[in-house]
């Protein structure tokens, strides 16, 4: 009965050790402050525009959001929730959706509803009630009366100065078809009109309008292809995106090839829906980033998000456009800790805080961008022309871009180019660098210098702290057309820096990039890659395998403050790399750790069969296993980290594996005498649960 009662308080003992252990794992890694109460934020889609799948992504992403935001304390110590509102794509019923949410005491704001139209609807409830709100909207004129209402769009400022820039350079007879309504249709259209009256040599030579549930036939497609083809040379289609695939599919049937502006339309989705070179011309403006190249800011959480989102063609703007909805949760939750403490209010306070994000006062970094705001409350930022030439499939940057420079609207170069890789070697995941040879092909209609350019992640002398890079020029010639374009071929080779990340190694990928960006930020430039189809996936590289390869682009937000005013001003500046993902190889770690750490265990395993009177002999062998494996980690190479990596892990799961050997041994001799339940436990592990175990984990390990 002693006995027993012992047996049941060691039981007792071990239960309360692993849930106290248990506790304090699950207190470390899922806790959170206690949060009371909790404060909701209207999110507002509808199911028009988004797909199931597109919802996914938004309602994945936008909880990430939330829950970060709650694990650092919430809003005002509340939790964070969303709603989604669907507004089904009509005004009015935007404004019903809003009008039903808005008496919500815990209702701190609203962010979506991606539309001028819609957007004016819910102001007639939202401005009034000063609720904070940060929608889709580019007509910021609309809404000058209501300062609690902000946009994540450019302003309709910046976007009719581009516009009017892309008319003025060579298109005289403008054609306009529009949804009727749409407020934001109608401005460009005026804007037509303005540039008719401005310019007596220009004509709009067609203006239709045909409501947004307008069923097309193929006698209206007929119809406008006539009309196209009587005189217009350039097409202003105001339609969302199904639509506007639609009617362009049909006049490039009826051999229509005038330049085409998706003002409603998403570039890319009419691209894709049109069978790419077929589409013939088109133009966008203020497009999510640089078509073909990644954010490089979205890019570093994208990982995070892979486990629980399903990859497609259009992940990328799906995760794009779910990112600026998170940002927007995010700068609401932030301004709530900015805002004047003593406004009791939470909504007035939200209003309080976000004005300082006027001007530059204060920047948000989100996952998507850096965010400020100009002063008719739009997010500040460039308006990009997007160009999908006739001949080419896919969308890129067009050769004319204006960026604020100065607070003064700039021509700036675009640099189309091509890398191509040569050498990557002499990899030091210690120094956290590498060697690069590689030809860069640089196209621009405007004159290159390679002084332009400055590699960021190139290694500096140690003495004079000039880059180590060797640069040749190739080859220089004029392309003739009009304008004409220069292209320059140069080849660059040196020591570049990288951040290596070696949790996982051996079994590491490593992403091995140029960095660069212009040498002077108020001679800026952009960067519009080829397509990744055509670089080369071949090239010299010793221990490692290639398994990817992308360009980015960082946008960064430079902000200083003039001594002389004290005003705070602020200065874009982008950055852009290469990036190749190459895989370790594993032969070396496999020949040389793998494969003596088995020979160890299976060793170690035949000394369980050494008879018990011999037991010395059996605690040699196990304890002169456990030491070789010791002693293998120190002889082998392993990269000096803060934290465990694969490698680490698999010796440690070695000494525990042998321990555990030698502990059932001794366990087994203890009790030779009386063959009891431990005794049989003892043997059932040594003979049949470790070979498993090994089993198990190396066919992992392998695969």
């Amino acid at each position: 009965m002693p006995r027993i009662n012992l047996r049941l308080k060691q039981v007792a003992i071990i239960i309360a050790g692993v849930i106290l252990i248990g506790f304090i794992l699950y207190n470390h890694y899922y806790s959170r402050p206690s949060l009371k109460g909790h404060y909701t934020i209207g999110v507002i889609l509808n199911n028009i525009e988004l797909t199931p799948n597109d919802m996914e992504v938004v309602r994945y992403v936008v909880k990430r959001k939330t829950d970060l935001i709650n694990q650092q304390g919430g809003v005002n110590g509340r939790e964070l929730r969303v709603k989604y509102l669907d507004d089904k794509g009509n005004p009015e019923v935007a404004k019903q959706v809003v009008q039903e949410t808005i008496s919500d005491k815990n209702m701190i704001g609203y962010v979506g509803c991606w539309s001028s139209t819609r957007s004016k609807a819910i102001s007639e409830i939202v401005g009034p009630a000063r609720m904070p709100f940060i929608g889709g909207y580019a007509l910021t004129t609309l809404f000058v009366d209501f300062p609690t209402m902000f946009t994540a769009e450019q302003s309709i400022k910046d976007v009719s100065a581009r516009f009017d820039l892309l008319l003025k350079s060579k298109y005289k007879r403008p054609a306009f078809i529009g949804k009727t309504n749409d407020l934001y249709s109608i401005v460009l259209l005026e804007q037509l009109r303005e540039l008719q009256k401005s310019d007596p040599t220009v004509k709009v030579v067609l203006e239709k309008w045909y409501p947004a549930e307008y069923n097309f036939t193929q006698a209206n497609y007929d119809s406008i292809s006539d009309m196209l083809a009587k005189e217009a040379d350039f097409l202003l289609l105001s339609f969302e995106s199904g639509i506007t695939s639609a009617i362009v599919k049909e006049i490039r049937k009826a051999g229509i090839t005038v330049p085409v502006f998706t003002a409603l339309g998403d570039l890319g989705f009419v691209v894709s829906q049109t069978d790419g070179k077929y589409a013939g011309e088109l133009f966008d403006l203020n497009v999510v980033g640089i078509p073909g190249t990644f954010n490089l800011r979205l890019q570093e959480q994208i990982p995070t998000f892979m486990n629980e989102i399903s990859a497609s063609e259009t992940l990328e703007l799906q995760l794009s456009f779910s990112a600026r909805l998170a940002d927007s949760i995010g700068i609401i939750a932030e301004a709530a800790k900015t805002g004047d403490v003593e406004i009791e209010n939470i909504r007035e306070r939200i209003n309080n805080g976000m004005q300082k994000y006027i001007g530059g006062g204060r920047i948000y970094r989100g996952w998507f961008d850096d965010w400020y705001f100009t002063p008719d409350r739009a997010i500040a930022g460039d308006v990009l022309l997007a160009w999908k030439p006739p001949l080419l499939p896919r969308p890129i940057l067009a050769p004319d871009q204006y960026m604020r420079v100065n607070d003064t609207l700039v021509k700036i170069p675009v640099f189309y180019t091509h890398m191509n890789m040569v050498q990557i070697n002499r990899v030091s995941d210690t120094e956290g660098s590498f060697y690069a040879t590689f030809y860069l092909e640089i196209t621009s209609p405007s004159k290159v210098s390679v002084q332009q350019i400055d590699f960021t992640n190139a290694a500096r002398s140690e003495t004079s702290h000039e880059y180590l890079l060797d640069i040749k020029p190739i080859r220089t010639q004029e392309l003739p057309g009009a304008p004409p374009l220069y292209n320059y071929m140069y080849k660059i080779s040196g020591k570049f820096l990288f951040e290596p990340d070696l949790k996982n190694y051996p079994f590491d990928k490593q992403k091995f990039s140029i960095h660069f960006q212009p040498a002077s930020a108020v001679q800026p430039f952009l960067v519009q890659p080829s397509t990744t189809a055509l670089n080369d996936s071949v090239f010299d590289v010793k221990g490692w395998h290639y398994r990817n390869q992308y360009v980015g682009y960082d946008h960064d937000i430079i902000s200083f403050v003039n001594t002389f005013t004290d005003k705070q001003q602020t200065l874009p500046f982008y950055k852009f790399s290469y990036t190749y993902v190459l895989a370790r190889a594993r032969v070396d770690f496999f020949l040389k750790v793998l494969t003596p750490l088995l020979v160890i265990l299976i060793v170690t395993y035949f000394s369980i069969f050494i008879p018990l009177h011999r037991f010395e002999t059996m605690e040699a062998m196990q304890v002169t296993s456990l030491l070789a494996s010791i002693a293998l980690y120190f002889s082998a190479y392993k990269p000096e980290m803060e934290y465990a990596t694969i490698s680490d892990k698999i010796f440690i799961f070695t000494y525990i594996m042998i321990t555990s050997l030698i502990g059932t041994s001794i366990l087994q001799f203890v009790k030779r005498k009386k063959y009891n339940t431990e005794s049989r436990i003892a043997k059932i592990y040594q003979h049949y649960i470790f070979p498993i175990i090994i089993l198990l984990i190396t066919l992992v390990i392998v695969s």
